[in-house]
């Protein structure tokens, strides 16, 4: 029996915690409850009774962890922004840092714990995970795939000795980013090589997509490693360091905007998180007070990430030709205090588009063009990354159907409307 999860993004959430007066305290939980993953194995534990099962094999396909997502990376210029084996000690070191960060959290030590047993062949028998451990019925085997907000765990020994570690297993050989089975004919993939924007290679433009990807697209930072620590991770600190704690605790606008920046991750399209701010439909204050509150915080942003060699060279590599000049109009309309008229908020909706990633292409047309799906190799193509989970016909001849299955998130999402006024959860 085969079980295919991704995007758990697991993360450090400490460091963005706003104490408060009395015990209270301005956090946002991106974590799920640890509860949630004891229920999917003990789930797991009765299917293999059901299925009579010799062997229960686990697939977390890319991003169990997201080490780019945390506020610890700005307490220095240190980035990730190096291929992996190009790692200095010291950014080693901080990659160690924040993996023990993130185990720190109780949900997430709570959820590997979960995987931990099983490996040992054991499971807790109750929902909440607090019954008494039985035996798994049947052996165990756990692959992780790695993907681009964990690209990271490839980077060195140290890094793939920790991460396994944590997982209840021993070694430091590189973690893999596919795999094939024979039973059902499975391919599985993270996902990020169908997203440009999010892989060191663009992939859109080839008739056939070859099942052994250069090592270098996966080794090499891409623009959203960027997007994420420069940008999405850098605004609600950018906002703490402008107003001060007490300002934004104060504010009922500015915890919103802070909370909402710490959503990020979880907006869908990730290009559309300037609509998600400005969205009033909920809220009891307008998008112009919610812009003016902003705008100090994007002029911080924009002077920071200026003259940033990274930036530059991806937006030379993405961006059409008059990019550059709109993201000069929108920092130039900031600085004049231009942007106060509808007109300026509307022409930075279109430059936060393109510099969080434009829209998230549709993965089912790129796994149509896998080689194994064309060779008929494979009945399935299994994914997640874009966080939207669905079953989707790639192929139908005399061979049989072929599939595109994404496994979507153990996250919250938060879609916007076609328009992106409005958003959902």
């Amino acid at each position: 029996m085969i079980a295919v999860l991704s995007d758990l993004h697991f993360e450090e959430e400490a460091s963005d915690v706003i104490p408060g007066p009395r015990g209270k305290e301005l956090r946002f939980r991106r974590n799920f409850e640890p509860k949630v993953f004891a229920s999917f194995v003990a789930h797991m534990a009765d299917e293999v009774r059901r299925r009579r099962s010799k062997e229960f094999h686990l697939v977390i396909a890319g991003d169990l962890f997201d080490l780019n997502r945390t506020t610890l990376w700005l307490r220095d210029p240190l980035r990730p922004y190096v291929p992996n084996g190009e790692f200095s000690p010291q950014l080693e070191q901080k990659v160690l840092t924040i993996i023990d960060a993130t185990a720190r959290e109780e949900a997430v030590w709570e959820a590997i714990k979960s995987f931990r047993l099983i490996t040992k062949g054991v499971y807790r028998e109750t929902e909440s995970g607090k019954g008494k451990e039985r035996d798994f019925p049947c052996k165990v085997k756990i692959t992780l795939l790695a993907g681009n907000h964990d690209r990271i765990i490839n980077a060195t020994p140290g890094i793939r000795r920790k991460v396994r570690d944590l997982l209840y297993s021993k070694g430091s050989d590189p973690f893999p980013h596919y795999l094939v089975l024979d039973d059902p004919e499975v391919l599985i993939r993270h996902g990020h090589e169908y997203d440009p924007a999010n892989f060191a290679a663009d992939l859109t433009d080839k008739k056939r997509i070859p099942l052994k990807i250069d090592q270098d697209f996966y080794d090499h930072p891409n623009f959203g490693d960027f997007v994420t620590i420069d940008i999405a991770t850098k605004l609600p600190f950018l906002l703490r360091q402008h107003y001060g704690d007490p300002a934004i605790l104060k504010s009922p606008i500015l915890r919103s905007l802070y909370l909402r920046l710490l959503q990020f991750d979880d907006v869908r399209p990730q290009a559309a998180l300037l609509d998600y701010l400005l969205d009033c439909s909920d809220a009891h204050f307008s998008p112009e007070e919610a812009w003016d509150r902003l705008v100090p915080v994007l002029q911080d942003l924009l002077d920071d990430i200026h003259d940033n060699r990274y930036f530059r060279y991806w937006l030379s590599r993405r961006a059409e030709p008059w990019a550059p000049a709109e993201l000069e109009l929108a920092r130039g309309l900031l600085k004049m205090g231009g942007w106060r008229n509808v007109v300026a908020r509307e022409a930075a909706r279109k430059v936060t588009h393109f510099m969080l990633g434009g829209e998230i292409p549709r993965p089912e047309m790129y796994a149509a063009r896998e080689e194994l799906v064309q060779k008929n190799k494979v009945r399935l193509v299994v994914s997640g990354h874009t966080h939207a989970p669905c079953v989707t016909l790639l192929k139908a001849d005399q061979s049989g159907d072929r599939f595109y299955i994404n496994t979507g998130t153990w996250r919250s999402r938060i879609p916007s409307t076609a328009d992106r006024r409005t958003f959902g959860r």
